[in-house]
């Protein structure tokens, strides 16, 4: 019965997820056009990746505090407050009347959802036991990105039927949103003990082994070749591509193909799977350096499912159950690190310069050297 009710609470998660990802990936897909509408430069629009570097700095936070307070009560109570957060920033969105009001809002919505995301991992990692660590988390990703898809398609076609109007489509995403956090509170009822928020002896550091370091560091190489769709929407529309919510939907509809198919390969090939990430984010970037769109949105789609599966699992599989939260929040500090100083080096020198091109092949080369190194 504990078992059945636990995996009832990893399907009432991911239709959280799936719920949170209509909205806030809604919002995402037009950010790019939307701050240029609003009076926005491209540097501006590549910016928006400081939001993902809030992000993962408040994923360490809460990873953190949640590690450190040790309790259920903590760990749903950070949980809920972050996806508040990070749900309501998205139809405010629809009054942003200046592209700075817009731009902090972004951040608002990428701190929410930093904050809650390790807790929210470790909570899966918990209750999916048996299922298969790459499993597990594919499976949460394939229901995330239906949501990641769905939001998208919705704001495109809310533009297109209500003649180009962005906080029509904004205001609409707050349903989803409602919805979302209604689930979780029935997830917290469902499980309120949870075993990983207790404590650890003898500190949590000196628990984390040596290959969960290296898997850090190996993904926040890979992620400073990531371009973030605030830059890459950027770009695509001034390229003529005028609905890029539908690119981005073609591109969160490939991260939920790739999904399975990569957990299950990781659970029967291992850690070198994770070669998927540094050789994906590469080859999307020479992509959209060269102006091809539909090849750049393939590989980012591939790039994504494989970021969004194969760290987790690694993690869930490395580390005891009671320091995950203090695991993740470090796995995604690494890689907002390596995202945000890639987005804004790359902005500022322009992805064709060649100087562009010799760093992230630098840096996807040597977190292909570092993955080999894994067991």
């Amino acid at each position: 019965m504990a078992i059945e009710r636990a995996l009832i609470v990893f399907i009432i998660l991911s239709i959280v997820s799936l719920l949170a990802d209509i909205t806030y990936e809604g919002a995402r897909s037009i950010s790019g056009p939307y701050l240029e509408l609003l009076g926005a430069s491209l540097i501006i629009a590549g910016g928006v990746s400081v939001g993902e570097l809030l992000s993962y700095a408040f994923r360490f936070i809460g990873g953190i505090v949640a590690f450190r307070l040790a309790s259920s009560l903590a760990y749903w109570s950070l949980l809920i407050l972050g996806y508040i957060i990070n749900l309501v920033a998205v139809p405010l969105l629809a009054f942003a009347g200046s592209w700075e009001v817009a731009f902090a809002l972004y951040m608002v919505e990428r701190i929410g959802k930093g904050f809650r995301v390790p807790i929210r991992d470790t909570i899966i990692a918990e209750v999916s036991t048996g299922i298969g660590r790459g499993k597990a988390f594919a499976i949460h990703e394939f229901l995330d990105q239906i949501g990641a898809l769905v939001g998208p398609l919705i704001v495109a076609y809310a533009i297109t039927s209500t003649g180009g109007s962005y906080s029509m489509a904004l205001l609409i995403l707050g349903i989803p949103a409602m919805l979302s956090i209604v689930a979780l509170f029935t997830a917290s009822a469902m499980y309120p003990k949870i075993r990983s928020a207790s404590r650890i002896e003898g500190g949590g550091a000196r628990t984390l082994p040596r290959g969960f370091y290296l898997a850090c560091l190996a993904v926040g190489l890979a992620m400073f070749s990531f371009i973030h769709w605030g830059q890459a929407s950027y770009i695509a529309f001034s390229l003529g591509w005028k609905n890029v919510a539908l690119l981005y939907a073609l591109a969160m509809a490939i991260d939920g193909l790739v999904s399975i198919p990569l957990g299950v390969a990781y659970d029967s090939l291992g850690p070198r799977i994770l070669l998927v990430i540094p050789i994906a984010t590469l080859l999307s970037t020479i992509a959209l350096s060269h102006g091809n769109i539909l090849v750049f949105i393939l590989l980012w789609g591939i790039a994504m499912g494989a970021l969004e599966v194969l760290p987790k699992a690694i993690v869930a599989e490395l580390v005891d159950e009671r320091a995950r939260s203090l695991a993740y929040s470090i796995l995604f500090l690494s890689m907002g690190l390596g995202w945000t100083l890639g987005n804004i080096t790359l902005a500022y020198l322009t992805l064709e310069s060649t100087l562009s091109l010799i760093l992230v092949l630098v840096a996807s080369l040597a977190s292909m050297a570092i993955i080999l190194r894994l067991r």
